[in-house]
């Protein structure tokens, strides 16, 4: 039997998850186990700040719906990532989060950046976990995998000190089949029936689909399951593209849905949380006062947690729509009835056709809505994009479409962490690079992460950055002004400088820069920034004066 260091064991585990990249920001507690990777053939891509690679690893988990890996330095590394994990914990993101530590005899005694790495992680972790012996390593990291991937996806933290990673022990191989389900839970046959007879002899029935139908890999069932009861469909976060927006029976995102929603008298809630975003499940504008509600999720504390529900099903999304689906065609069922499908997608195009008369500016500066419009148009079908801002997240979602799962991100997910997108599009191309990855991120938020441009033009990562650019905190300065009618109120501490130069930011990094102020040019400036074969930003002069709807949302809201 091979003998081998704790560090070489680790990243012998690590591989066997089929792990071919990783992010990291390298010192000495984790290097050993670093080599072992890089002696492996794995990708390790090194960025300027923890948070980043934290980030980066949550995009691989969105982008892949495989484990996302980031090491980082043990102390101030691991405070620096401590963002990350707390957006990953709420995106439901299978992030793998591996530190190092000060060795077992110093434990306690006050030793330099040593901390309680577990302690402090264990609110915003599935499970977090310090390993003791060399030759325990194999199967720590083998449990990492596990809990990350298991039920509701989510990050864990395995902290390695220095010493039980220089320590010898012997190969012990697995694979993943070896010690994790292949399948999720179905759900109880009973309540799977009770749900198929409620869909059946629903009026106006609608699903909505969230993010657990995407890291379920259930996209195909539920168009199936949708077609065959001839329901529409509205989705929210992942759950964008699992339906294709083009569907005769896409409603489009239900944050904008919310009037084909109350119209509902059965809704199927499928991986989605009934969260502030969906009006806790009660707010009377959004749902019927009889509404009867089916709510299938992984995660059981969330069904019937902010409203009750007809039916609850605990299961695996993609297990539980092929049961639904199974039941339905055994026993013959399905709905006839079109009228009502066909009267919400009809309303749902007349909007969609009202935003893109919007659209039809020649404004200077650029209408934010001309900006995403033109941004679709030149886009190739295959294309991604990853959304960070506030305002910025509200226009993209109504004018950019998902035709397939993942093709949209939404960097700061249910948290709301911005700053994320350049790290998440990074991670999105490393893992694509046939196709092209747009940030469209706001002014404010890629000021948080901007200076991984500079890992992404060392390690040839050709994201393209569009920034939507009013030069404020667009989201704080609208809701304020809304709010209280005073446009002194809303400059207070939203204004950013005006002097910003995107593109000789860009530029001084090595990557391809320039700035927008016409919306003829948007275009033209997008096919420059491809063809450069660089990171690029494209820096676009937007107007403020234009207000969102996520703006008027929370201007209604008290604590908006």
């Amino acid at each position: 039997m091979t003998e081998l260091t704790g560090a070489q064991a680790a990243a012998r585990a690590i591989m066997a998850e089929n792990v071919n990249t990783v992010f990291t920001l390298a010192d000495g507690s984790i290097l050993p186990i670093l080599d072992g990777l890089i002696d492996g053939g794995v990708n390790v891509i090194d960025v300027r700040h923890e948070q980043a690679a934290g980030n980066a690893a949550d995009g691989w988990g969105r982008a892949t719906c495989t484990p996302g890996v980031c090491l980082v330095a043990m102390g101030p590394g691991l405070v620096n990532l401590l963002p990350a994990l707390a957006q990953a914990y709420h995106a439901g993101s299978p992030v793998v989060a591996i530190t190092g530590a000060a060795p077992l005899d110093m434990y306690e005694m006050d030793a330099f950046e040593d901390i309680d790495a577990v302690k402090m992680v264990e609110s915003y972790t599935k499970w977090a976990a310090r390993c003791r012996t060399s030759k325990e390593i194999a199967r720590y990291v083998r449990l990492a995998f596990s809990h990350a991937m298991s039920g509701k996806k989510g990050p864990v933290l395995l902290e390695i000190p220095k010493d039980v990673q220089v320590g010898t022990c012997t190969a012990v191989d697995c694979s993943p089949a070896d010690y994790r389900p292949s399948a999720g839970p179905t759900g109880s046959p009973s309540a799977i029936k009770k749900a198929v007879d409620l869909l059946v002899n629903a009026e106006r029935p609608v699903i909505l689909a969230g993010s657990g139908v995407y890291w379920a890999g259930a996209s195909k069932e539920l168009v199936e399951l949708a077609e065959l009861m001839k329901t529409p469909v509205a989705c929210e976060f992942l759950g964008l593209g699992c339906i294709p927006q083009s569907h005769d029976l896409s409603i489009g995102n239900a944050i904008l849905a919310t009037l084909f929603l109350r119209q509902a008298d059965v809704m199927i809630t499928v991986g989605a949380r009934f969260d502030s975003f969906l009006g806790f499940g009660t707010d009377a504008s959004t749902y019927a006062e009889d509404v009867k509600v089916v709510h299938i999720d992984i995660d059981p504390s969330v069904i019937g947690k902010n409203r009750p529900v007809e039916v609850g099903i605990h299961g695996d999304a993609k297990e539980v729509l092929a049961s639904m689906l199974d039941f339905a065609k055994t026993s013959k069922l399905k709905r006839e009835d079109t009228s009502f499908a066909e009267q919400v997608r009809a309303g749902y195009q007349m909007i969609s056709e009202g935003f893109e008369e919007e659209s039809d500016s020649d404004e200077v500066p650029i209408r934010p809505h001309r900006l995403m419009r033109e941004l679709r148009e030149f886009a190739k079908p295959e294309s991604m994009f990853v959304i960070d801002g506030g305002d910025t997240t509200a226009w993209s979602f109504l004018y950019l479409h998902a035709e397939f799962p993942g093709q949209i991100i939404g960097a700061q997910g249910p948290l709301g962490h911005l700053g994320a997108g350049l790290p998440i599009s990074m991670a999105a191309k490393k893992a694509y690079p046939e196709r092209d990855v747009f940030l469209v991120s706001g002014d404010g938020s890629f000021f948080f992460n901007g200076v991984e441009l500079e890992t992404a033009v060392r390690l040839n990562i050709p994201v393209i950055t569009v920034v939507c650019n009013d030069l404020a905190w667009g989201l704080v300065y609208h809701t304020r002004k809304i709010k209280t009618g005073s446009e002194e109120l809303a400059r207070r501490g939203t204004i950013i400088n005006e002097h910003v130069k995107l593109d000789q930011f860009a530029q001084s990094l090595g990557a391809y820069g320039e700035i927008v102020t016409k919306p003829e040019d948007i275009k033209p400036a997008l096919q420059r920034a491809i063809d450069s074969g660089k990171p690029a930003v494209v820096d676009v002069r937007i107007s403020r004066e234009y207000e969102s709807l996520l703006s008027q949302v929370l201007a209604a809201t008290p604590e908006g």
